[in-house]
């Protein structure tokens, strides 16, 4: 256990370098070309996952069901790529690894525009979801690395907004370039962006290197640390909420009649986000998670409630503003914590662990609050969601808050 959970005492909070200064010690030139690196492999990875299902379904005349299916087998490929991405950052080193996943990436996209099989495009998407989930783990550990121990708060949160940015850009383009272009088009137009990544990565030469080589290959923590575990199953449940709402919202924003206003609820989410990790990642740095995390749940809490009850514009909104001010805030904060867990030789396990969970529970909310909207009805799953949520906080405190007093 790092030393910051056995003396919270620690200095970590006592830092009195300006914000401009700390600004400049984390935005070096490594910094910059895998953040731009991360925001857009994460928008193409969007931009894919919501042109996938109108075109499968429009060119195989698939179900609805199916042509949802090679979304979702993308999430898949992304955990998949996220659990052996550890173990091989650890034996490979940042570069080799961000080099393999940005090529698989890259030429998964590039087959794409061969006219393959539904199987063979199933294949394809799967492939294009672990090269993220790989170049992703990889990215997010080098960052772990190149920021300063001290300012890993503000740090996270600064990288993680190319995350938030690519949230918001990625469905954007591809619902614009839809109605604009031919697939086909699209896809050359998401291989460009996937080789400027490659290109990007190449240009980098001096990553930070494997700490220990020649882990066990058949040992699950040489893939996930333990001691991250607890923590990161706060985050699945917390994160069950966030799925349904961007699975269900648009089905349940139609059916009170406010579809105009649910346009705008990811982009009133991300400004949110995007404004306020900043500030919470310096307020990491120097008063520790416990200050900000429990605010961060309950507004969740509150903002899934808002949207169970939400028969306007102006409340559904809120609902989304208040959500970009909690949740928004949970991924960066979240990362940071699970790498203060741990030793820099375990960055890369601590990232994977805490990301499988986090993209887990992403994927399985809708699943599992899904069947209670026959009889529930969309304002009794989001309510269900909400008393999650705070469920959630009771485990945060029980497994973690104890362990770091507030200052």
């Amino acid at each position: 256990m790092p030393r910051r959970h056995l003396h919270p005492d620690s200095d970590r909070g006592r830092s009195k370098s300006s914000f401009l200064a700390t600004a400049r010690a984390i935005c070096n030139h490594k910094f910059s070309v895998i953040t731009g690196i991360n925001l857009l492999v994460m928008t193409v990875y969007y931009l894919t996952f919501v042109t996938s299902a109108v075109y499968v379904q429009a060119t195989y005349e698939t179900s609805l069901s199916v042509a949802g299916l090679s979304a979702g087998i993308m999430v898949i490929g992304c955990l998949v790529g996220r659990f052996f991405s550890g173990n091989l950052l650890s034996t490979y080193g940042c570069r080799a690894v961000l080099l393999a996943g940005l090529g698989l990436f890259a030429c998964a996209i590039a087959a794409s525009l061969l006219n393959a099989s539904l199987i063979g495009l199933f294949v394809l998407r799967f492939l294009t979801g672990a090269g993220t989930g790989i170049t992703g783990t990889a990215t997010g550990t080098i960052i772990a690395y190149v920021v300063p121990k001290e300012h890993h708060g503000f740090g996270i949160s600064l990288f993680s907004m190319s995350t938030a940015l690519a949230l918001a850009l990625g469905p954007f383009l591809g619902i614009t370039l839809t109605s604009l272009v031919s697939y086909a088009t699209t896809i050359g137009f998401t291989l460009v962006l996937s080789l400027a990544c490659l290109g990007l990565a190449l240009s980098l030469h001096s990553l930070p290197a494997a700490l220990h080589h020649h882990r066990p290959l058949f040992r699950l923590d040489s893939y996930v640390d333990p001691r991250v575990v607890p923590f990161a199953c706060v985050a699945l449940l917390i994160c069950l909420g966030y799925g349904c709402i961007q699975a269900f919202l648009s089905t349940c924003a139609a059916e009170r009649d406010l579809s105009a206003a649910a346009s705008l609820y990811f982009l009133v989410y991300g400004v949110a986000t995007i404004l306020s990790r900043p500030v919470t990642g310096r307020l990491f740095d120097c008063r520790g998670e416990n200050v900000l995390l429990v605010p961060v749940f309950l507004l969740t809490a509150l903002a899934l409630w808002l949207l169970a009850h939400a028969h306007s514009g102006a409340v559904l909104l809120l609902s989304g503003l208040i959500l970009g001010l909690g949740f928004g805030n949970f991924q960066s904060i979240g990362q940071a914590v699970s790498l203060a867990m741990v030793t820099p030789s375990r960055f890369a396990q601590a990232t994977t662990t805490f990301f499988i969970l986090f993209d887990l529970g992403i994927g399985l909310g809708p699943y599992v609050f899904g069947f209670l909207v026959p009889s529930m009805g969309f304002s009794g799953m989001y309510t269900s969601l909400a008393l999650t949520t705070l469920a959630a906080l009771v485990v945060y405190c029980l497994v973690h808050a104890r362990r770091v007093r507030f200052y």
